[in-house]
Order: C-alpha cells, then sequence, then structure tokens
C-alpha cells in the first residue's frame, strides 16, 4: 500500500525549494500564509494552479469497524485510515472526481462513481488494486449493491437516471428514470428497495412551489415502484434509516426555500430553512408513504446545508452535517419519535414550518472541520466519522459521551491558498443572517443552479423576478444578473450579495477576492453530448449550420440581430455580453432587456430565459418566439430545430 504521506512530504520538499525561505518554514509548520501578502504576491496564483487539495466527501466503514475508506473528490483517490490508530494506511487512484462509495455485502470489494468519468471504480479491498471498471449513466454519485452482491445500482446525476449494472457481467443491463439530479442511494434495510434522493425539486413554471422526489426501485423487480413526494423542499442528499424496531422511517436532510416569499422577509426567518424529510416508506401494494418535515434550525439561528446523514447501528442516535455550519447534529432517536407521534393524522405538515422541534430532539450540536459532508457510524454505535471536505480532515465523535474525540489528518497540503480559502467561504453560511444560507445554498453541486426563481428585493416588488444561473465557467462572461447591473463578479457577491441577500456586512474585501479565484476555477463538467476528439455527428453538424445561418429556409436575409450568433458569438462564451429584447418579458417585469446568457453547457441547465419559463431547450422557440425576436426559428420545420438543438447541447 502506498503511504499518502510520504507523498506530501515530497511536494512539501519541492515547494520549499522554489519559495522564500519563510514561506517554506509556514509550509513545515502547517500554518497560511498571512492574508496581506498573499494579495500582493504573484507566487500564490501559482499555487492555485499546482496544489491540489484532497477534498473528501464520502466515507465507508469496514465490516469489523477497523478500516474507514475515504473518497476524495480532489485528487481522484480513496484513503485508508485505521480507525485504531487513526492514521492513514493505504491509498488507490480512481476515475476523475470520485463522488461514492459501497461495500459489497462481504465487505471484500469497494465501489466508487466516478463522477467525471461515468464510470464505477471496481477495488480489492484487501490489496487495494483496481480490478475492473464499469461505465454507467453520466455522472454517477450515490451507489449501492443489493443485498445479495449481484447487481449495482448508481444515481446518476446529470442523466436524471439510474443505472443498474449486472456484476457478472460486468454490463449496464438496465436505465432507469429518476427524478432531477439523483445524487445518494441507499439499499433498505430488509434488502428489497433502493431509495434514491434528488438534489433538485421537478421542473416546474414559475410561482410554483418547489417539490422533489425520493424514487424507490425494488430489487427484485429491478423496476421503479414508487416515487415519493416531498413538497416544499430541494437538495435531498445523504438518506439514513432508523430500524424497523425503533420506526423504520427514512432521514433525509434538506434545504426548504422560500422563494416565492419576497426577499425582505429573510431577517424574520423566511428565507431558507434547514431540516429532514421523515418517510415511512409504504410497503402495502398501492399504499402512499407518510411524509412529514421537521426543521433542525433553531429560533434565532440556521444549520445550514444539511448534508451527511447517519444512523447509529443501536437505533438510539441519528446524525446530521451542517456543510454550511460546520456542525453535526446529534439527534435521539427516542425523542424524535415522541415528537412524530404527536403529529395529527389529518395534518401531515404540521411541524414543516415549526421552529422549535430541534429542541426537543437534538441532543448536542458539536463542532466539525469546514464542510463537513459524509458520516458513518462504527459498527459497535461508539464512534461516527465525519468527512470535512475543505479541510483535508475527518471528525470523530464518542458517541458515549457526545463529544469530539479527535480530528483526523489526511495528508492533504498544509499551505491554504486563495482559491482554497474561497472554496472554504462559498460553502459557509456565517456570513448571512443568522447563518441561514451560504453561496452553496443557491448554487449546490458546486456551482450549478438550483433551477428555481427568486422573489429577490427589485425597485418594484414582485417585479422581474430572476430565475437563478450556473457559475460555471462564467469568467469572462459579465456583466452578471438578468438586468446586467452588476458589471463583474465582485459586484456580484460583494455589495450585491452582503445588501440583498445576506442581509449583513457580507464578505470583506479580501474574502470577496478569494471567494471570486474559486469561483473563477469552476468549471463545466465533461459534455457527454460531444464527442471527446470534438467530433460533431451529422445532425450536429446541420444544426451548427442552422446556428450560423444568414438566409432563411426560402433564401431571405435573416436581419443581422435575428441570426443566433449575433447574441450569442462564440468568440465570447457564446454570449454578447449586453441585454437584449427578446419577447420574452411578461406584464410581471419593468425591463424589456435581458442580459444575453453564455450558452456553453446550457444542455444540463434547464429551466430557461430569465424567469425561468421554458421548461426545455424546445420551449424556447415552440413556445416563447412568435414574433421571431429570439432568433429567427419560425420558418424551421421539427427536423431543423431539432438539430439546432443537437448542435446546442455540445457546447
Amino acid at each position: 500500500m502506498h503511504s499518502v504521506k510520504r507523498n506530501d512530504q515530497a511536494v512539501t520538499r519541492r515547494m520549499a525549494r522554489k519559495v522564500p525561505v519563510i514561506l517554506s518554514l509556514l509550509i513545515v509548520v502547517g500554518l497560511s500564509w498571512p492574508e496581506a501578502p498573499v494579495a500582493a504576491s504573484s507566487w500564490n496564483t501559482k499555487w492555485d494552479r499546482q496544489i491540489h487539495y484532497l477534498d473528501p466527501v464520502a466515507l465507508a466503514m469496514s465490516p469489523s469497524g477497523k478500516r474507514l475508506y475515504v473518497v476524495c473528490e480532489g485528487r481522484d483517490r480513496v484513503l485508508v485510515v485505521n480507525t485504531h490508530n487513526r492514521h492513514v494506511t493505504g491509498m488507490v487512484k480512481v476515475g476523475r472526481k470520485p463522488e461514492g462509495i459501497a461495500l459489497s455485502p462481504d465487505g471484500k470489494t469497494l465501489y466508487v462513481t466516478n463522477e467525471w468519468s461515468d464510470s464505477v471504480s471496481v477495488i480489492d479491498a484487501s490489496t487495494l488494486h483496481v480490478v475492473r471498471t464499469l461505465k454507467t449513466g453520466w455522472e454517477p454519485v450515490g451507489v449501492t449493491t443489493d443485498r445479495a452482491g449481484k447487481s449495482l445500482y448508481t444515481a446518476n446525476t446529470l442523466g436524471d437516471d439510474i443505472s443498474v449494472i449486472n456484476l457478472s457481467t460486468g454490463k449496464e443491463i438496465k436505465r432507469l428514470a429518476a427524478g432531477h439530479f439523483p445524487e445518494y442511494v441507499d439499499l433498505s434495510d430488509n434488502g428489497k428497495d433502493i431509495y434514491i434522493s434528488n438534489l433538485l425539486g421537478r421542473l416546474a413554471p414559475p410561482n410554483t412551489p418547489p417539490e422533489s422526489q425520493v424514487t424507490v426501485v425494488s430489487t427484485a423487480k429491478q423496476m421503479v415502484t414508487r416515487r415519493i413526494m416531498v413538497p416544499g423542499v430541494i437538495q435531498m442528499r445523504h438518506i439514513a434509516q432508523v430500524p424497523e424496531r425503533d420506526g423504520g422511517y427514512l432521514l433525509i436532510p434538506f434545504e426548504q426555500p422560500h422563494n416565492l416569499i419576497p426577499l425582505v422577509r429573510i431577517d424574520q426567518g423566511w428565507y431558507m430553512s434547514h431540516g429532514m424529510a421523515v418517510i415511512h416508506p409504504a410497503m402495502a401494494s398501492g399504499a402512499k408513504a407518510e411524509v412529514s418535515e421537521l426543521l433542525l434550525d433553531n429560533i434565532e439561528q440556521a444549520f445550514a446545508n444539511g448534508f451527511g446523514a447517519a444512523t447509529s447501528p443501536n437505533g438510539k442516535l441519528a446524525l446530521i452535517t451542517h456543510s454550511g455550519a460546520n456542525t453535526v447534529s446529534v439527534i435521539s432517536v427516542a425523542k424524535l419519535n415522541q415528537v412524530l407521534h404527536g403529529i395529527p393524522s389529518s395534518d401531515p405538515e404540521a411541524l414543516s414550518h415549526r421552529l422549535d422541534t430541534a429542541r426537543k430532539i437534538v441532543l448536542r450540536r458539536l463542532p466539525t472541520g469546514n464542510d463537513p459532508t459524509g458520516v458513518v457510524v462504527s459498527p459497535d454505535s461508539q464512534f461516527a466519522y465525519i468527512a470535512n471536505r475543505t479541510d483535508d480532515t475527518v471528525t470523530v465523535v464518542n458517541l458515549k459521551d457526545l463529544k469530539v474525540a479527535a480530528t483526523i489528518g489526511l495528508g492533504g497540503p498544509k499551505l491554504i491558498t486563495v482559491r482554497r480559502r474561497g472554496q472554504q467561504l462559498f460553502f459557509d453560511a456565517k456570513f448571512a443572517y443568522q447563518g441561514q444560507l451560504s453561496c452553496s445554498s443557491c448554487h449546490p453541486h458546486e456551482g450549478f443552479e438550483d433551477a428555481l426563481v427568486w422573489n429577490l428585493q427589485m425597485p418594484i416588488l414582485g417585479r422581474n423576478v430572476p430565475e437563478n444561473r450556473t457559475l460555471l465557467a462564467i469568467r469572462g462572461t459579465g456583466p452578471f444578473d438578468w438586468n446586467a447591473i452588476n458589471p463583474n463578479i465582485q459586484t456580484q457577491d460583494g455589495p450585491r450579495t452582503a445588501a440583498l441577500i445576506f442581509r449583513s456586512q457580507g464578505f470583506s474585501h479580501s474574502e470577496v477576492r478569494d471567494l471570486v479565484r474559486y469561483i473563477d476555477s469552476l468549471k463545466l463538467p465533461p459534455n457527454p453530448h460531444l464527442a471527446p476528439d470534438g467530433h460533431l455527428t451529422h445532425s450536429q453538424e446541420l444544426g451548427k449550420q442552422l446556428f450560423f445561418r444568414t438566409k432563411t429556409n426560402s433564401g431571405k436575409i435573416i436581419p443581422l440581430d435575428e441570426r443566433c450568433y449575433y447574441c450569442h458569438s462564440p468568440l465570447s462564451h457564446y454570449t454578447s455580453r449586453v441585454r437584449e429584447d427578446v419577447g420574452t418579458s411578461t406584464k410581471y417585469d419593468t425591463i424589456q432587456k435581458w442580459d444575453v446568457p453564455q450558452l456553453q453547457g446550457v444542455w444540463m441547465r434547464a429551466p430557461y430565459l430569465h424567469n425561468g419559463e421554458a421548461m426545455s431547450l424546445e420551449g424556447i422557440w415552440t413556445k416563447f418566439n412568435p414574433h421571431d425576436k429570439h432568433g429567427y426559428t419560425s420558418d424551421m420545420n421539427k427536423n431543423q430545430l431539432n438539430e439546432l438543438i443537437n448542435f446546442l447541447k455540445t457546447l
């Protein structure tokens, strides 16, 4: 087994030879460079490009409890931690951007999803060798086997589906439809079902409350048997199960966005709430699942961005990590059952907005490292382990006395670069009023948009209601906001965020600088619609010709401002970087011209238009372009429109 510690020592020696002596000393002792010199130095920009952190995001425990497996998305590897001495003892390289992990029923094999490789690495747990690689759908995250270890299930985030893989042949045998952005999966305790939670809510017209889904797949039939809807929430993440003897329900952390309420209500706690769904899956055919929603926020303090979830094998405790609050909540299952038994059957949503529930069920709030994500509990229910993504550490909690027992360093770089500080700021909710949200609350999955329309405070309340936009690959695409009022990201995330969203002092000047550096680094994932060599299919090539055409089907010259490439120039991220009137303003808008968005990655960014009215790319032109103000498309037949869209999906 390779030694991570030796590798990091070698990196430290190489860095020390290239920077001043004082910097070398800082690296050796593990201190960060003082803030002021960073702003004035060029070397930090260089290290931003060269230093790669581990970014632990998921955990799994060996059946014996002696080994902790840590998935590190930043370095494309899985680490092995000895839980006795709490040292890293092994490492294995996997595919690009690993995200999820599962063990075979006998504990001899690890399955690790590689989000940017569309694959699963199959690892021999004893030798830490990758023995084979399995192909999946687009961007797999969650993974589990069935009880027999014969089939593997992955949640494919960008495909909105689930891959079912035969482990004997290594081939995918089915692709099942899931909710929007499915991310995490879990095998039911009885082995009969696979549960899949989705990160984003279903696509719906503006002024519609969000609604999320838990997809249930029968392991016997390998078919979707139920779709459990959870109203009013998004960002459902890890799934924990309370043992049957203690209730037999699922616990899934969520975010409850109040996006249809004017943002002026943030000071009353009505902008974003955080809690967990409690789901009793219906066992009888045709029966309806019971869904309750409990908030984990306190009255004057939010615990933002619930992420990881786990229950102790003895059924006494449940744990929820809050990546925005750098905290883990330890919950009494017995007290939770008392609260659940008090919910009237006629009103299952009775607790969905109550802020006094947490004090009844939460035994302790414990500090973690920065951005806690996955959590697992040892087989003997004595310890919990929490991955801290932007710290490269694991927090160990003693569940007997409910105290932090240790912090395990995973061997990541000691130097904290500008980009790393920006990453930590991106996930930290302490800058918002009462800690209600962080940047990642509206831009989950490291920079995506939440697919919601928000009622921000505009000059006239309730007007110009905008759809959220991506942060991926936005460098050089300013101005920002749909009304193009912010000339750069610094303005967008500095004064604008402090005044309109955080309702607080917000980020300092240097913190904005760091945050912008991180946002500038966010990249689009590999595009599954485009061949690796960039070659276009026949249909995509025809669509490209339509995109750049200058004449209609009848030979008439198309006015310059009605040509696709006029507003979406390939020379500038497929945006003209100005406002245009494309005829999509409604009676609720006070302006007619909107910022032209870049088209790169447009295939994964539904809904579309400034107010999110178009649920698909097709809808932009079939429903919202009757007068050819949004490009000349009225003469296109169905095949041509499909070809144009096929080309757009390659960008």
